[in-house]
């Protein structure tokens, strides 16, 4: 448990003063459990004293207390105490008044006790709902800080890190009230042992006899408990990767009649995850009936005692039924004790969870100190670079010189290196050999902000966020006068289509774009690199996916877009690229060719097979 508070430590701290007072309410609570079972005692006696007077004009239950604290050689300080306050009103008033005073003192002992509780798990479920917020909130920070091939790394994807994020933040969630009751419940349990043994220490010492029983069931399941709770969150995170994936595929999996198998593997998922869930709430559950039985033992045994406790004068029916609720309340804390101790092994497995998210590092580092990319940059290089995943090469000792203003064409075979190259410019990922520079900057001492900043992108795949198609195009320069995003929309030829809309600019595109066709998407893409007015721009399979139709329209807008700019395009079409300044052809991860298209023609090799290829 000590490393789970070190863990969350981080997290905590910003709320020290409000868990101070929280944990203040939580003593003040704990020390109003014992007033409770001391007015029952109080009214009894005087119920007692009544009941005695009404049969016995002569002696009465006070003087019985009195005689028989004074008989206790080894209690002379409670007779001294005794003596002190018999001058006390409470005592020296009518037992009438007595009865009535104590009576007024239960509304007024509940009003304060339901105002401190309400204000102690009032101030526990917000700091944990606060924490929870931050941990989620730097999860998210983890994320977006990442290399963007840190997915790749992931065995369960982004489902199994969605799972993390929501799923396990839950568990932990929970888990921080019951660090909350792990704290304040055992206060409880002190204070009331405290009263039972003033109430009567030799009864209080036999329910020790029973303590190894209740710490055994505990180890027990907190033991197993762990293990099952880590192969539980394994077994969500599954289900939860399949139903990401779900959503996400359903047109291929409606377009493939694959519903029926997805469903069973999601039952299978679900199916698994339900025996784990099984094995935790059995061992949770296991905990409570057996305490209550050895607890009825107690009472049992109570009784009986009792009775031989009342015929040798050693104790009365108020000392006994002060006992038993002092007893009957300290029930609670320690079934909750119990509870914190097992529920909080869930919460060590969601921590370590979190914490392999938190322990991850990106491959990407940004610089110490980083520097500028140089204001009049005349070439981008890529010098001697290689990549691969693991033990594969992706592309082996490139070396490409563009000029700036230059208009550069990559293309062949997929799985050739192209989009490699146009990510080891923006730093997605780094070469594993070489260097990529910029006006003779490596771009690894560039910070990674300040090097984006420079680089617009439009992909084949276009991501629109769920808002506004003028929120999107917007989002190019957030730094940017908005007021720039129609004439850029008119730059990507996209007005035509955005004036059609009944909302115009001002039309919600879905999630991912997906209210809008395939060409609509991407001329807003467009539009939100021409905002963005990059001076380095990657067109990677911008209208691969687009009928003719379409990527005519989409054509004009790039035109729009390329004047003036450095740009690396990458496409299949080789009809985008005719008038590209050079076209550089890649295979097996190495560049075999380059030149304008007439020149590439005419030698007749591997771009001349593409181009017959594509026009017969």
């Amino acid at each position: 448990m000590y490393q789970s508070w070190i863990r969350l430590w981080p997290f905590i701290r910003p709320y020290k003063g409000q868990i101070l007072l929280a944990t203040f309410l939580g003593f003040l609570y704990a020390q109003l459990q014992v007033v409770l079972p001391a007015l029952v005692h109080l009214l009894v006696t005087s119920l007692e004293r009544l009941d005695d007077k009404r049969t016995d004009g002569n002696t009465g239950v006070l003087d019985i207390v009195e005689k028989q604290i004074s008989s206790q050689e080894n209690l002379s300080w409670m007779s001294e105490t005794w003596n002190m306050i018999q001058g006390h009103w409470f005592f020296s008033s009518s037992d009438i008044d007595k009865v009535k005073f104590i009576a007024l003192c239960f509304p007024v002992y509940y009003l304060i006790m339901g105002i401190v509780r309400y204000l102690h798990f009032f101030w526990v479920k917000f700091i944990g709902e606060k924490v929870i917020s931050d941990i989620r909130l730097s999860l998210m920070n983890k994320f977006m800080d990442l290399d963007v091939l840190f997915l790749n790394r992931q065995k369960k994807g982004s489902g199994g890190l969605l799972s993390r994020t929501l799923n396990d933040t839950i568990v932990l969630q929970n888990g921080l009230q019951y660090y909350a009751d792990l704290v304040r419940e055992p206060v409880v349990g002190l204070f009331l042992i405290g009263f039972l043994f003033y109430t009567n220490w030799k009864m209080t010492l036999g329910c020790f006899i029973f303590l190894p029983i209740f710490t055994g069931v505990i180890r027990y399941v907190s033991k197993s408990l762990r293990k099952f709770g880590h192969q539980s969150q394994e077994s969500l995170e599954e289900v939860t990767k399949t139903l990401k994936e779900g959503l996400d595929g359903v047109r291929v999996i409606q377009s493939f009649n694959l519903q029926e198998t997805i469903k069973q593997r999601f039952l299978s998922q679900v199916e698994d995850y339900l025996d784990k869930r099984r094995k935790i709430i059995l061992r949770e559950e296991l905990g409570s009936p057996i305490n209550e039985w050895f607890a009825s033992i107690l009472v049992c045994a109570f009784c009986l005692f009792q009775v031989q406790l009342i015929t040798t004068g050693e104790s009365d029916l108020a000392g006994f039924l002060a006992f038993i609720f002092a007893a009957g309340q300290l029930d609670k804390p320690i079934k909750k004790t119990q509870q914190a101790v097992i529920r909080i092994q869930q919460n060590v497995v969601a921590l370590d969870r979190l914490q392999e998210v938190f322990d991850m590092e990106s491959m990407v580092k940004e610089p110490i100190h980083p520097v500028p990319i140089p204001e009049k940059w005349e070439t981008i290089d890529f010098k001697n670079v290689s990549f691969g995943y693991k033990d594969e090469k992706v592309i082996e000792n490139i070396n490409l010189s563009i000029q700036r203003g230059e208009v550069v064409a990559l293309v062949g075979q997929s799985g050739s290196g192209k989009s490699t190259l146009a990510g080891l410019l923006q730093r997605f990922f780094d070469p594993q050999q070489g260097e990529v520079l910029i006006g003779g900057t490596n771009v690894k001492d560039v910070a990674s902000h300040d090097l984006r900043d420079q680089i617009g992108l439009v992909t084949q795949d276009v991501f629109l966020f769920d808002d506004s198609i003028e929120n999107n195009i917007a989002m190019g320069n957030l730094s940017a006068d908005p007021k720039g995003v129609e004439v850029s929309a008119q730059m990507a030829n996209a007005t035509g289509f955005i004036n059609s809309k009944a909302k115009g600019f001002q039309t919600k595109v879905g999630e991912r774009g997906g209210k809008l066709s395939g060409g609509e998407k991407q001329r807003v893409s467009i539009a939100r690199a021409v905002f963005k007015d990059p001076p380095i721009l990657i067109l990677d399979e911008a209208t691969s996916a687009l009928d003719s139709e379409s990527e005519k329209e989409v054509q004009k807008g790039i035109e729009s877009l390329l004047k003036g700019r450095t740009a690396l395009v990458i496409a299949h079409r080789l009809s985008t690229i005719i008038n590209c300044d050079r076209i550089i052809v890649m295979k097996d991860g190495k560049i075999v060719e380059e030149g304008t298209h007439n020149d590439l023609l005419a030698k007749d090799n591997e771009y001349a097979k593409f181009y017959k290829l594509q026009h017969g």
